[in-house]
């Protein structure tokens, strides 16, 4: 009798541990904290999400610790931003070969980077025209070419030699997709997807987060289309320490005329003829400030405004900012910014 009551007890203590263990929530790894904001959002209760670059800090400065390795290894679900937004997600993945990555922005109209010196060549009084999408970011989360079929008709063209072509005519993808609140809303999507397809019992409790938090998302759109309408026309223009805006100026009537360090990344080499460039670039268009970042070294932006006579105002790009900071939220940070653009050139 003692025999059968003590395997009766391990019988239901390891089918509660089992039960246990199917309720825990997932753990998962986003990238950035932008990404996690909006992953926690999505997962509630139901997720564990950390980032793997804290607050106010440089993504494309960032070197993971070898307790990352550990922290990816151990993860249910990887999301990265993909375009090759992560250059140093590519050694922790190696080691986390089980574990799936999730490329949230896959499905986005991805847009190439202004040009080689970071801003346009046109005249000024030349009408500006709005740039076609380079491609959509696919499943591998790389830039698909819409323009790929325009070389298949050549028998002499080659795979190779059609993405040199590409990659000269357009240069590479723009990454920073998230400063759009459209493309956020694509995010909260895949992740709930993703969310779902891990955790198939919760499926419907992913959906309705995801569904519930696009709708925030576009509130608070509304609330940017609001606040920037106090810039007038002629004032919709934006240089910025590296080109992290683009997205931002599509999708609310700006444009980019300028960035500090070209290329998409903080970490980029600047001669000093391109920075004398720049300056004139400022004075032809008249604007009153420049933008900084608060997570990226401020020195050649600030000497570019010294130059030009105009002031620095610093906006986020790379991160949230930690919890008691201006924008520790996904939803702050676009309005801090659509509020920073306003107040500088409104």
């Amino acid at each position: 009798m003692k025999r059968l009551l003590l395997l009766t007890l391990i019988v239901l203590s390891i089918a509660g541990f089992s039960t246990a263990a199917q309720d825990e929530p997932l753990t998962v790894i986003a990238t950035t904290t932008i990404l996690a904001d909006v992953a926690q959002n999505v997962g509630g209760e139901r997720v564990v999400v950390s980032a793997l670059v804290p607050a106010d800090a440089d993504a494309h400065a960032f070197e993971p610790a070898p307790q990352d390795v550990q922290r990816v290894a151990e993860a249910d679900i990887v999301l990265a931003v993909g375009a090759g937004y992560e250059a140093f997600l590519g050694g922790l993945m190696e080691n986390a070969a089980s574990v799936p990555l999730v490329i949230a922005s896959n499905g986005i109209s991805m847009y190439p980077f202004s040009g080689e010196h970071g801003h346009e060549e046109e005249p000024a009084d030349a009408e500006h025209e709005a740039a076609e999408p380079l491609g959509i970011l696919g499943e591998e989360g790389v830039c698909e070419d819409d323009h790929a079929e325009e070389h298949s008709d050549d028998p002499a063209a080659t795979p190779e030699a059609d993405h040199a072509e590409d990659e000269h005519e357009h240069g590479a993808c723009d990454p920073h997709v998230w400063t759009d609140p459209a493309n956020i809303a694509i995010w909260t999507d895949s992740i709930a997807a993703a969310f779902a397809e891990r955790d198939a019992a919760n499926a419907d409790f992913y959906r309705a987060n995801a569904e519930a938090y696009k709708a925030q998302i576009e509130t608070v759109r509304a609330e940017m289309e609001e606040i920037l309408s106090a810039v007038p026309e002629e004032r919709r223009v934006l240089i910025t320490n590296h080109e992290f805006m683009s997205y931002f100026a599509r999708a609310f009537g700006f444009e980019v005329v300028g960035v500090v360090i070209p290329g998409g990344t903080t970490a980029a080499a600047l001669d000093p003829q391109s920075l004398a460039e720049l300056v004139e670039v400022v004075r032809e268009k008249g604007v009153p400030a420049i933008f900084a970042e608060a997570s990226a070294n401020p020195d050649l932006i600030n000497t570019v405004a010294q130059e030009a006579g105009v002031q620095v105002v610093t906006a986020l790009s790379e991160s949230l900012t930690a919890a008691d900071g201006v924008a520790p939220t996904v939803l702050d940070y676009l309005r801090y910014n659509a509020q920073t653009v306003a107040a500088a050139l409104g």
